[in-house]
């Protein structure tokens, strides 16, 4: 059951782990000064990619996994 939770959760959180992702690419790509719409892709872009959606979603799947725990008194 904290299996199934933890998955749902972090499907749930999807959405705005690639959104954060996106902000993310925005806001390196203007401090290195990148244009946005560039048509190659660089090392740098895996971290607001790739990290911070995964990052997220990871999170909330460990979440999940913990909060379905009983807590006996």
């Amino acid at each position: 059951m904290g299996v199934l939770r933890g998955l749902s959760l972090a499907s749930i959180v999807a959405l705005p782990a690639f959104i954060l992702g996106f902000i993310a690419y925005v806001a390196i790509a203007n401090a290195r000064g990148a244009t946005i719409d560039a048509t190659e892709w660089e090392t740098w872009m895996f971290l607001p990619c790739y990290g911070v959606p995964m990052f997220c979603m990871f999170v909330a799947f460990i979440f999940g996994i913990r909060s379905s725990r009983v807590e006996e008194q």
